[in-house]
């Protein structure tokens, strides 16, 4: 059972544009620049990265995988931006928690069983 969506519409229209500046210099973090598939409108989404060997990342869906910047980015592609750097993403998929499990940490995986978070999301950039 992902986050509520309340929270997710709550960090959407406060948080995120608060911690966004700081969250992108601190390490394992970054943040995805999408555009809205109906609005059109620009967003940026702070998100937790874990690095995989291959050069992609995985992203827990925390909200699930209809979260709004989940289905713009599926939908359409972004940008993702670690540190000063901002690269187009390449490659965008849901993957099943348990093929990427080995590769996060303990504690992530306890916490994606306790929340019943199945899907998470690998990105190429």
């Amino acid at each position: 059972m992902p986050v509520p969506h309340a929270v997710a519409r709550f960090n959407k229209r406060y948080t995120n544009r608060f911690i966004e500046p700081v969250v992108r210099r601190l390490p394992g973090f970054a943040v995805v620049h999408h555009v809205g598939r109906r609005s059109g409108t620009n967003y940026a989404t702070p998100i937790r990265l874990f690095s995989r060997g291959d050069g992609s990342s995985l992203v827990v869906l925390t909200y699930g995988e209809r979260a709004d910047w989940v289905r713009n980015v599926i939908a359409s592609g972004g940008e993702i931006q670690v540190g000063e750097g901002r690269h187009r993403l390449r490659t965008v998929e849901l993957v099943d928690r348990d093929t990427v499990a080995a590769e996060l940490p303990a504690i992530v995986r306890l916490a994606t069983r306790v929340l019943r978070i199945d899907q998470l999301l690998r990105l190429e950039h």
